[in-house]
């Protein structure tokens, strides 16, 4: 008799919790349940989101970009990245009818680079096993601030999700030499600690397309 009811129970939990999140989804919260693909200045990923509750929601996710090398300005350069991040979203808006009240969050939350750096090779047309002449290395961990869109709907179950942010440094930028004279290490850092070139490997640009769960 009490596992019977415990599985009723159990049951109802589940259809008000059900219908509890496509009310959600449905009127004025911009949060969901859901998992998806995401393409950006980290490089391509995927991502899961939850929602906390109508105005607050969590996600989850792990990037990596593909490196080849190319030329710049008869330089030869790799840039390497791969990190996971989390971020809790605020909808500042919530219970406005607008489609900006229902779509526009405000983030903040951190991420962790595995590799956060650019390479710049000697010479200056791409061979197959290039001498690599210096690296700049970035900070791994980064807190993150950011505002975006999000339940932009392509579907009835897709979702479409805009992020714009900023990668806050917590070190000071580390230039490695390999085949580069150590002369020029400080003109090198005198030159990647100034603008745009400090700021350029923060700044985050993203689109996701994520599959809702409810709905």
């Amino acid at each position: 008799m009490k596992k019977n009811l415990f599985s009723i129970l159990l049951t109802l939990f589940f259809l008000v919790n059900l219908q509890a999140h496509a009310q959600i989804w449905e009127e004025y919260s911009s949060f969901h349940q859901g998992v998806g693909l995401q393409l950006g200045s980290s490089g391509i990923g995927i991502q899961g989101s939850y929602p906390l509750s109508e105005a607050f929601g969590i996600r989850a996710g792990a990037n990596w970009m593909p490196s080849p090398t190319w030329n710049v300005r008869n330089k030869v350069f790799k840039v390497k990245r791969s990190n996971v991040e989390v971020m809790l979203d605020w909808q500042p808006l919530l219970g406005g009818e607008s489609w900006w009240a229902r779509k526009w969050i405000v983030s903040a939350g951190a991420g962790y680079f595995f590799d956060n750096k650019f390479i710049r090779y000697v010479g200056h047309t791409k061979v197959p096993d290039p001498v690599v002449d210096y690296e700049v290395e970035y900070s791994k961990f980064r807190p993150y601030i950011g505002t975006g869109l999000n339940n932009i709907r392509l579907a009835y179950h897709l979702n479409l999700g805009i992020q714009v942010g900023y990668f806050i440094p917590t070190k000071k930028v580390e230039i490695i030499p390999d085949a580069r004279d150590p002369g020029d290490l400080e003109y090198l850092h005198s030159k990647v600690t100034k603008f745009p070139y400090n700021v350029v490997p923060g700044l985050q640009g993203q689109v996701g397309i994520s599959y809702i769960f409810f709905k």
